[in-house]
């Protein structure tokens, strides 16, 4: 279940004089209110909605939203709330959307690199993503000498790469291993017939 939905906050006060009161008719000082409103979602503010506001007169309290004040008032609030801005944390939700996005996008650039170093440097038990016609499999590092790599197929081909993890099982490894040699192996990568590598 997500929980949504909006709320106000109070962000602003301010006594402005001299204005007469459509109510009571007395020249006094009102005080204006200024609510932000934010959405949010598992109770994170991730955007603002706009700002209300409302005035109360000192003298008789009656308080008016912005449409029922008279044209002084109006400009007033009008002022005050121009001059109140929405605080920086309601967008804490979007800035932490923007945090895991970024985090994720330096993970996977890091993770770009590390295949490229275990293709060049291969180690036994890497599992090597691989492509060899319309569907995927796995080759799995056996072991490595100076310009061979050993590896065993995998029994199993799948249509989706996503679902390579389900194959990637021991007792789908059961052919004999073989030879291919490392500069084999870096052709395959630059061909995209190796996509990635686990380790």
């Amino acid at each position: 279940m997500i929980f949504y939905g909006s709320k106000s906050t109070h962000l602003h006060s301010e006594q402005v004089s001299g204005i007469k009161c459509s109510h009571c008719e007395q020249q006094t000082t009102h005080n204006i209110s200024i609510f932000g409103r934010y959405a949010y979602v598992y109770w994170i503010p991730f955007f603002p909605m706009g700002k209300k506001g409302v005035s109360e007169c000192n003298h008789c309290k009656k308080t008016l939203a912005p449409k029922e004040m008279n044209e002084p008032l109006k400009l007033a609030y009008q002022n005050v709330n121009g001059n109140t801005k929405s605080p920086l944390w309601y967008w804490s939700g979007l800035g932490v959307i923007a945090v895991i996005i970024g985090l994720l996008a330096f993970n996977s650039s890091q993770h770009k690199k590390d295949v490229v170093n275990y293709i060049n440097e291969p180690q036994a038990g890497d599992v090597y993503e691989y492509k060899p016609n319309e569907f995927y499999s796995l080759l799995k590092v056996a072991s490595v000498s100076q310009d061979s790599v050993f590896v065993i197929s995998n029994d199993y081909e799948i249509e989706r790469k996503s679902k390579l993890y389900k194959i990637d099982k021991a007792a789908n490894y059961t052919t004999e291993p073989y030879g291919i040699s490392k500069q084999r192996i870096k052709e395959l990568f630059e061909s995209k017939e190796i996509l990635d590598v686990d380790r």
